[in-house]
C-alpha cells in the first residue's frame, strides 16, 4: 500500500503546475503515509501474538514455516469469520490486479510520452502513437511475466521495485523539487553512480554479492551481510551525485569552459533565461514608477508566460 501510494505521489508531483505545489504535496503525503503504515503494523502485530494452536491453523506459526509472506491470508482466513475473510482476501485480490494494470500503464506511458514522443521521434502522429502504447503494454507484460518466472515470491518483487524506488526515484524527486540547478547532466550521472553503488552493496534476497562491503559487513555463514543502512548509503550517494554534478554543468557551460553546441541539455540557455527573468522582474516591481502600474502589470505577465516556456 505504501509503496504504490509512493508511485502515486510521484505521478501527481509530476503533474503539478508549480514546484511549490509539489513540495507541499511531498509534506502532506509524509503524514497520509504514515497513517497508512498503521494498518498493516496491527495485523503483524496480531499475527505475532496469536496462539496459532488455537486456530485451525495450528502449530508451527508461519514465521516457523516460512510463511511469513502470507501473514495478511492466513490471519483473515484463521482469526476471522468467513464473511470477513473472503471479503478481506477478495480486496486484496482487486487491489493487487489494480496495482499490476496501473504499473503496466504506467511504464508505457513513461516510454511512450517521456521517452519516444519527446525524445525519439517528436513529430509523431497520433495513430503511430497508439502503435507504440499498443506494442509496449506487450512488451512490458511478457518482461514483467518472464521475471517472475526466475523468482520463488512475488513478495521479492515488491522489496526489489521499493528498493529502487528509494534509492534511484527518490533523490532525483527531491533534488528536482527542492535543488532549482538540478539540470540533466546530474540525474544522469547520479542514476549511473546510484545504481552502479546499489549494484555493489549487494542484495542477498536475489543472490547478489557483496562487491563494496559497509562498515560493520560480517560473514554468515560463508555469506557477506550488510549491517549498516546500505539503501540510505546508496540514495544519498545518488542525491549527493545529482546536485553535484549539476552544479559543476552550469559553472563550466555559465563560464564557457565547453563550447556551448557541446550542451546537450541546454543548460545555459535555461538557466541565463530563469536568471534575467528574475532580474527583470525585481527592476519593474521596485524601481517602475506609480504612473506606470498599468504598464508594468502588462510586463509582468508577459514575463510569466515567457518564463513558462524556459
Amino acid at each position: 500500500m505504501l509503496f504504490h501510494f509512493y508511485f502515486f505521489l510521484v505521478n501527481i508531483s509530476l503533474y503539478l503546475s508549480t514546484s511549490a505545489t509539489a513540495q507541499l504535496t511531498c509534506y502532506a503525503a509524509a503524514f497520509v503515509i504514515a497513517i497508512l503504515g498503521i494498518p498493516p503494523v496491527l495485523v503483524g502485530a496480531v499475527a505475532a501474538s496469536t496462539d496459532w494452536n488455537l486456530t485451525s491453523y495450528g502449530l508451527p506459526p508461519p514465521y516457523d514455516r516460512g510463511e511469513q509472506t502470507f501473514v495478511l491470508p492466513l490471519t483473515l482466513q484463521s482469526l476471522a469469520p468467513p464473511y470477513i475473510s473472503v471479503i478481506g482476501i477478495g480486496a486484496v485480490a482487486a487491489a493487487v490486479m489494480s496495482s499490476t494494470d496501473s504499473g503496466l500503464l504506467s511504464a508505457t506511458s513513461v516510454f511512450s510520452s517521456n521517452i519516444y514522443k519527446n525524445i525519439l521521434r517528436k513529430e509523431v502522429s497520433d495513430y503511430e502513437m497508439q502503435w507504440v502504447i499498443r506494442i509496449a503494454v506487450v512488451v512490458v507484460g511478457v518482461v514483467g511475466t518472464s521475471i517472475t518466472f526466475y523468482l520463488k515470491s512475488t513478495l521479492v518483487l515488491w522489496i526489489l521495485g521499493a528498493d529502487v524506488a528509494y534509492t534511484l526515484i527518490f533523490p532525483h524527486l527531491v533534488a528536482v523539487l527542492f535543488f532549482k540547478g538540478t539540470n540533466g547532466y546530474g540525474g544522469t550521472v547520479g542514476y549511473i553512480l546510484g545504481i552502479t553503488i546499489r549494484i555493489l552493496v549487494g542484495e542477498n534476497t536475489i543472490g547478489l554479492p557483496v562487491v563494496l562491503p559497509l562498515p560493520g559487513c560480517t560473514l554468515v555463514d560463508g555469506i557477506y551481510v550488510q549491517k549498516a543502512p546500505f539503501r540510505t548509503f546508496s540514495m544519498l550517494c545518488t542525491l549527493v551525485t545529482i546536485v553535484l554534478f549539476s552544479s559543476l554543468a552550469l559553472f563550466i557551460f555559465d563560464r564557457g569552459l565547453l563550447p556551448p553546441h557541446w550542451d546537450v541539455f541546454n543548460v545555459k540557455s535555461s538557466h541565463i533565461c530563469l536568471l534575467f527573468l528574475r532580474v527583470r522582474f525585481f527592476f519593474l516591481f521596485f524601481f517602475v514608477s506609480e504612473d506606470n502600474l498599468l504598464n508594468r502589470d502588462v510586463e509582468l505577465m508577459h514575463i510569466s508566460l515567457f518564463q513558462s516556456k524556459c
